[in-house]
């Protein structure tokens, strides 16, 4: 870099000019600018993006409520099945529900765990609100499996305490229209001895 005057400055062979200090302000504003647009552009792609994730994924759960669903016919295939949805609630209550309550105790017969009655229970509860008939009837079915005396005699202390917390928040609720508050008055006591 040679120097040319106190104004002039050469650089590889290049002249450089001092540059005044209003036009470094009006050229530090127009990226401030530039900077704020582009922040809003990428606040709205991310907007856009994460609206379609959303939509994405209502999509799934309609196509997964629409898919059919074969009920299976033993313990071991509902189980099977069961555990291969884990983590996608829609696609396990889609499996309960193509099983008709009144099922339950030839299906499950001697083969019902406390970790699947757990979680058809959780299950249930998920739609309860909106299609309380049907979780009454299943959980009036799930009574009549031949080991559901001794599965809830025998829960451990944290297992009855998440059931008793379900039943709680969830079945036991002043808007339960009476007609299904009776019948889960019933069902209480079976499900929530320990009390």
């Amino acid at each position: 870099m040679q120097k040319v005057g106190k104004l002039d400055t050469k650089m590889n062979g290049q002249s450089i000019q001092p540059v005044s200090s209003s036009a470094q302000i009006t050229e530090m504003t127009a990226v401030q600018d530039h900077t704020k647009r582009n922040n809003t552009t990428r606040k709205q792609e991310v907007k856009a993006s994460v609206q379609e994730l959303a939509s994405r994924a209502a999509s799934r759960v309609k196509a997964v409520a629409a898919e059919k669903m074969t009920p299976p016919n033993s313990a071991y295939q509902f189980e099977v099945s069961w555990r291969g949805f884990s983590g996608d609630n829609a696609r396990q209550t889609s499996l309960l529900k193509a099983i008709s309550p009144s099922a339950l105790p030839q299906i499950f017969k001697n083969a019902f765990t406390v970790p699947i009655l757990l979680d058809i229970i959780k299950c249930v509860a998920t739609f309860f609100v909106e299609e309380m008939d049907l979780a009454v009837n299943y959980g009036e079915n799930i009574t009549r499996v031949p080991r559901f005396d001794t599965l809830i005699m025998f829960l451990s202390s944290s297992d009855n305490a998440d059931l008793v917390k379900i039943w709680d928040e969830v079945f036991d609720n002043e808007a339960t229209p009476i007609e299904y508050a009776k019948k889960l008055d019933n069902l209480h006591t079976k499900y929530c001895p320990k009390r």
